[in-house]
């Protein structure tokens, strides 16, 4: 008989009445490969925080082979055998990726001890092994900063393996990616699904066909739907509200939000009167007439997400015109409430982004305190 390797029981994650994750339910057993798929706001990146402790549930509970996991802190949960790739790599670039490596197989090594003093011999060989099986070898000595973006995702993902964990937590692996390296990147959690239980959060839908015996579909923080890719993409409810729905939104549309509801989760306090800042603009810049700016809404509504990294968004703003809408968007998104440390913090972050000058960021920021002053 199996044994559950994760075991979520009837979990619910509330931020001021938002429910991220509603009465979850979900189990895996060990060995399992189980990806996790759903449209934006979902719960995936809440369901992980969940398992790691970042977020304990408000109610309901989580295991991890039959250890509850709401006694435990995040460093406690990481020692149990849990380990986390999260979307941007996070590697010690001016280390080479052997150093780095070593650093991990060691949990309680320090840089200096990795860098100047020499690895026993049965440590050496299970970096080399490592180097290996992640594809890296014959880079084993260079800077990690010199590895493009897809080397450096295998890199982390070493770097997890190297800590022996029972449970690895991927999520989004292929963002990003050329062709090639998404082929090899499922290659390599096949490989390693072979010696452990592996949760994969992922949107390519071609990446996850490659990968994927189970598919588990979260839909508005529960669990809609779960079987084979095929039976999942048959599914009635999944094709309503995830695969095969339509959505008139355009790809400036899509960024606008993200970008506003990354402002919004600044300070893990999404609130109701800032999602209807980012709604009602939204919907009245993007359409004309009171349906299709209703339908806007809804479609909107359903894509707000809860962790999205400025620097994957921001670059895709191609105009000065688009930086300018999403700085002023942002501020009244901020502004909505009193502005807080977190959130100052984010907007900054978000003006060095931008690069504007000192001007304009003061012409759109007092436009953006008159339309709210409009709006009350």
């Amino acid at each position: 008989m199996s044994t559950k390797v994760l075991d979520i029981q009837d979990v619910t994650v509330s931020f001021d009445g938002f429910k991220a994750i509603n009465h979850l339910n979900f189990s895996m057993d060990e060995g399992e490969l189980r990806v996790i798929i759903g449209p934006n706001g979902a719960g995936k990146t809440t369901f992980l925080d969940v398992i790691t402790g970042k977020t304990k549930p408000t109610e309901g509970a989580a295991y991890f082979k039959g250890q509850d996991l709401r006694k435990f802190k995040e460093h406690e949960i990481s020692r149990l055998g849990i380990g986390r790739k999260f979307q941007t790599p996070r590697v010690y670039l001016n280390l080479t990726p052997r150093e780095n490596l070593d650093l991990s197989c060691n949990r309680d090594k320090n840089v200096f001890a990795t860098l100047f003093k020499k690895a026993p011999p049965a440590e050496k060989r299970t970096v080399s092994g490592l180097l290996e099986t992640i594809g890296l070898d014959h880079k084993a000595d260079i800077p990690a900063a010199l590895l493009s973006h897809g080397e450096k995702q295998w890199l982390e993902i070493g770097m997890l393996v190297a800590q022996s964990p029972d449970l690895l937590l991927v999520d989004e692996p292929v963002a990003g990616l050329t062709d090639e390296e998404t082929e090899q990147t499922g290659n390599l959690l096949m490989s390693l699904a072979e010696s452990h239980s592996i949760v994969v959060i992922e949107h390519d839908m071609e990446f996850v066909r490659q990968i994927a015996r189970q598919v588990t579909v979260l839909h508005q923080g529960s669990v809609l739907c779960e079987g084979t890719m095929d039976e999942v993409q048959n599914d009635p409810k999944v094709i309503e509200v995830y695969l095969g729905k339509e959505t008139t939104l355009t790809p400036e549309q899509m960024l606008l939000l993200r970008i506003a509801a990354t402002m919004a989760w600044a300070d893990d306090n999404f609130a109701d009167v800032q999602q209807e800042v980012i709604l009602d603009r939204l919907s009245r810049r993007f359409a004309h007439n009171p349906d299709e700016q209703a339908s806007l809404r809804d479609d909107l509504k359903d894509l707000l997400a809860k962790e999205i990294p400025l620097e994957e968004l921001v670059p895709q703003l191609t105009t000065p015109a688009q930086r300018e809408e999403a700085l002023m968007l942002s501020y009244e998104v901020i502004s909505a409430n009193q502005i807080n440390q977190s959130e100052a913090v984010v907007y900054q972050k978000l003006l060095t982004m931008l690069n504007l000058p000192p001007d304009t960021v003061s012409r759109l920021e007092a436009a953006a305190r008159e339309a709210l002053a409009a709006s009350n």
